[in-house]
C-alpha cells in the first residue's frame, strides 16, 4: 500500500493579510509560519518517509526543510506549484470581492469563472499538471511512504480529481501546515482518503 502524506505550506505575511496566495508570490514563511512547522516536525516522524516532493516556490521548499531537517533529499517539481492567479496574485481577497462578487463561492474561494476576469490559470490547467504528477507518483511509488509538499488550492484541487469529487466548490481549504493522508492499493490503484486537514499535535501516521 502506497501511503501520500500531503502537506500545506506555513502562514506567510500573505496567508496572514488574507492576500491572494499564488504562483505570482513568492514569500518565505514568517515567524507564525515557522512555528506551525517546526511543531508539526515533532509529531511528524520523517523517518518513516522513503520520499519527498515540495513545490519549489520558498514557502513550500522551507517547509519541507524544516520537516525534513537534512534526513531526506527534497524533489522539487514545477507541477506542484500554486494556482497561478494571473493578475490577482498578491491582492487582497476582500478588495477584489468587492468589485468581483461573482467570481466567489460561499467559502470565500474562486468560483471556475474566476480566472475570465483576471488572465488567471484555470482549474482545468490546474488540475492536469497535478494529475499528471500524480499518475507518475502512484507508478514509481508502490508501498512506500510519500510527503507531498505544496499549496491550499493546489491541494483541493488535487483531492478533487484524485477522488472524483464533482466540483472543488464541495472541499474546503486545509490549514496552514495542515496534513492529508490518502493510501493507494498497489494492485488496483484505488485511493482512499484516510484523514483531511490534520494539524499537530497529533499522530499521523496509521498503524498497519
Amino acid at each position: 500500500m502506497l501511503n501520500v502524506y500531503v502537506v500545506r505550506h506555513g502562514q506567510t505575511d500573505t496567508n496572514k493579510t488574507g492576500a491572494i496566495n499564488g504562483s505570482g508570490t513568492n514569500l518565505p514563511l514568517n515567524e507564525t509560519g515557522i512555528k506551525q512547522v517546526e511543531t508539526l516536525h515533532n509529531s511528524f516522524d520523517i523517518n518513516k518517509i522513503d520520499c519527498v516532493y515540495a513545490s519549489p516556490l520558498t514557502r513550500a521548499k522551507q517547509t519541507a526543510e524544516i520537516l525534513t531537517q537534512g534526513k531526506r533529499e527534497i524533489i522539487t517539481d514545477d507541477r506542484l506549484k500554486e494556482m497561478d492567479y494571473g493578475d490577482w496574485d498578491g491582492k487582497i481577497s476582500a478588495e477584489v470581492r468587492v468589485n468581483y462578487p461573482q467570481v466567489f463561492d460561499e467559502l470565500g474561494y474562486f468560483k471556475k469563472n474566476y480566472s475570465d476576469y483576471c488572465h488567471g490559470e484555470s482549474y482545468e490547467h490546474l488540475a492536469a499538471r497535478l494529475m499528471e504528477f500524480w499518475n507518475e507518483l502512484v507508478q514509481k511509488h508502490e508501498d512506500e511512504s510519500v510527503l507531498v509538499v505544496f499549496h491550499g488550492t493546489a491541494s483541493r484541487s488535487l483531492v478533487q480529481n484524485v477522488l472524483k469529487v464533482p466540483d472543488i466548490t464541495l472541499i474546503g481549504e486545509v490549514q496552514n501546515a495542515g496534513v492529508i493522508n490518502f493510501s493507494v492499493d498497489d494492485r488496483t490503484k484505488k485511493t482512499f482518503l484516510r484523514y483531511y486537514n490534520r494539524v499537530a499535535p497529533g499522530k499521523f501516521f496509521i498503524e498497519k
